[in-house]
């Protein structure tokens, strides 16, 4: 759900440039070190953010997770841990209580899954466990069971869900790209819902757009010649998917996600480079905007929006994998 959004070089268009409007102020401004100081905002400006880190960090360092929302509160679910290691861990971020604990764990541990809420269950799609997997995984009140596979392999794909349908993006089987859109309502039998316009890893992706106009977009993403730069958007009514614009630069493993509305993309890499970058999109012309700053550069982070603040959690600060998690506002 837009809510929910869990979850990768190219020449820059004109449209995708960074207005002045999201300038970093002095508070977001790298220490000499080159590590973010602990505030990183924006200058005033529509749209624009706060991202702060949280009072609260994960049990143990985790990146390449996948999180959704369920009853309010954030679950992450598996990803890689310090050793580099799939996890089975399942932490329950709860915004109100300002508390991330262990919830339980997952039948398998995995990493780079696709996560959903499919039918009121959180569900963890593919992934790997030591290879390349095809389970399909839900996660309801402490435990985890599979339930399904997916028609092949698939690894480093994302989710989101329209209509009561979860789509799956992207990702590769260990050797080749994938271009299939899958779709499934339920988590066990899965169809063809159309094909990418470029295929991609590791697609950041929300739903945009209201009611019956609800589209699923994609940002970055890693396409077979490195990090790109492409947006493209999903129509489900059509199962169309076309490129609408581009970022400023290539960009994988990034994240995104809904705040009051409004599409927000942040971290990722570029250049070799992690990203401490907050974009906001405009869906009337598809480009993006600076609004805002990470307290750190941070690759493979999950995220999701609840109770009106979103939250960046754990992925890969300075080489390493992270228990942060940054709490971001609206300004």
């Amino acid at each position: 759900t837009p809510g929910d959004t869990a979850s990768p070089t190219g020449t820059a268009s004109p449209t995708g440039t960074a207005s002045p409007t999201g300038t970093a102020s002095p508070t977001g401004t790298a220490s000499p070190t080159g590590t973010a100081s602990p505030t990183g905002t924006a200058s005033p400006g529509a749209g624009a953010v706060t991202a702060t880190a949280a009072p609260f960090t994960l049990p143990n360092p985790v990146t390449e997770a996948a999180a959704v929302v369920d009853d309010g509160k954030i679950l992450v679910l598996g990803g890689e841990d310090a050793s580099g290691t799939a996890t089975n861990q399942v932490v329950s971020i709860d915004p109100m209580a300002g508390s991330a604990t262990s919830a339980g764990s997952l039948a398998t541990p995995v990493t780079d899954a696709a996560a959903a809420v499919v039918g009121g269950t959180p569900t963890v799609f593919g992934g790997n466990d030591g290879s390349v997997t095809d389970r399909v995984q839900t996660f309801t009140n402490g435990t985890s069971q599979e339930i399904g596979k997916l028609p092949s392999p698939r690894q480093n794909a994302s989710a989101a869900t329209v209509g009561g349908k979860t789509y799956l993006f992207g990702g590769d089987d260990g050797d080749s790209t994938k271009s299939d859109i899958l779709s499934t309502s339920d988590g066990k039998s899965f169809e063809t819902a159309g094909t990418l316009a470029t295929p991609v890893r590791k697609p950041a992706v929300a739903v945009t757009g209201t009611g019956s106009d609800q589209k699923i977009t994609l940002f970055g993403g890693q396409s077979d010649n490195g990090a790109s730069d492409v947006i493209q958007q999903f129509d489900p009514k059509t199962g169309q998917t076309t490129k609408v614009g581009t970022l400023p630069q290539g960009l994988q493993d990034a994240t995104a996600f809904q705040l009051n509305g409004t599409t927000y993309l942040a971290g990722g890499r570029n250049g070799g480079e992690a990203s401490n970058k907050i974009y906001q999109f405009d869906p009337t012309d598809n480009t993006v905007t600076e609004a805002g700053t990470l307290p750190d550069g941070v690759v493979d982070a999950a995220s999701a929006s609840t109770n009106g603040k979103a939250y960046v959690i754990g992925g890969e600060v300075d080489d390493s994998a992270s228990n942060k998690v940054t709490e971001i506002k609206r300004q």
